[in-house]
């Protein structure tokens, strides 16, 4: 879980770089920006775990629709394209149990 930690603010931190949007204003064209050019120049495997953590922020932004639209070869793995299929859904987090105490 760290490493999806340490990614999100990473792609954070990039797609701010480049349009200068947080996570509440993304479209999907950051995404798959950032999915495109910045994870062109790893290997199959490491662009794999990078879509992992896209897919949590996806879910996490309550933008699901979005998960079908990013196809690419970084979907699988093998780096192979191809659909979808419906799968479990990602193991998100539990929010902490003061999440909805006021300061």
């Amino acid at each position: 879980m760290r490493q999806h930690l340490a990614r999100s603010q990473r792609i954070a931190e990039l797609i701010w770089r480049r349009w200068h949007v947080g996570p509440g204003q993304w479209r999907l064209k950051h995404l798959r920006w950032y999915l495109l050019t910045r994870t062109a120049h790893l290997g199959s495997g490491t662009r794999y775990r990078h879509w992992l953590t896209v897919r949590l922020l996806i879910v996490a932004l309550d933008k699901d629709s979005w998960i079908e639209r990013l196809d690419g070869p970084w979907v699988r793995p093998s780096g192979e394209r191809g659909e979808l299929k419906p799968g479990r859904p990602p193991n998100l987090p539990s929010p902490p149990s003061d999440w909805d105490s006021g300061p």
